[in-house]
């Protein structure tokens, strides 16, 4: 009598599904800010992980530092606060500040990731970047990088893995000066998520 062994492998693909839904800035009042924001819908098996990098299409750095512009006249924008830049980790503050702290008064657009509204996404959020809670004082805001150096929000790092989808929000603060030029802007951006 004869017996042999045999083992089998299998390599199980990496999958990853992204998808935003945002709520828009209602009509704007210079010196009233506005909020709005995105949600970030991540599903992915992979073990290691997942990033998200956030990007402006119509950031220009240097020679203005503005985020959107006005839909009749490219050349007029709105003021971004200080372009984000990110920790070199997630445990490393990166260049957010708190409210206060925004430009010109807070008369800019800023981001930041928020504390709550996350779903099986408490692993994204860096507290370091964006502050330990949600709270005026405390939640830190930048501004937009530019498409040219775009730059991680987030990073769910190994040991983040879940079957289900994972829901993180992403807060927009707007206010202008009265002299901003009336009429409709946009504020084209782009998400990327990446596996780790």
């Amino acid at each position: 009598m004869y017996a042999a062994a045999v083992t089998l492998t299998v390599t199980v693909a990496q999958t990853l599904t992204f998808s935003v839904s945002t709520d828009q800035f209602a009509t704007l009042t210079p010196g009233t800010y506005k909020i709005a924001t995105s949600t970030l819908s991540v599903t992915t098996n992979n073990v290691a992980g997942w990033n998200v990098v956030l990007s402006g299409d119509d950031v220009t750095i240097p020679g203005g530092n503005t985020a959107c512009d006005l839909d009749s006249d490219a050349s007029t924008g709105i003021t971004d606060q200080a372009q984000w830049v990110n920790g070199a980790a997630t445990t490393t503050a990166g260049n957010a500040v708190v409210r206060a702290s925004l430009d010109t008064s807070g008369q800019v657009l800023a981001f930041r990731v928020m504390s709550a509204s996350s779903t099986n996404g408490t692993a994204f959020l860096a507290t370091s970047w964006w502050g330990a809670t949600d709270a005026d004082g405390t939640a830190k805001y930048a501004g937009v990088a530019s498409s040219t150096v775009g730059r991680q929000i987030g990073n769910a790092g190994t040991g983040s893995y879940s079957a289900t989808a994972h829901l993180n929000t992403v807060q927009y603060y707007l206010d202008v000066a009265e002299s901003q030029a009336q009429g409709a802007y946009s504020c084209p951006i782009t998400y990327t998520a990446t596996g780790n």
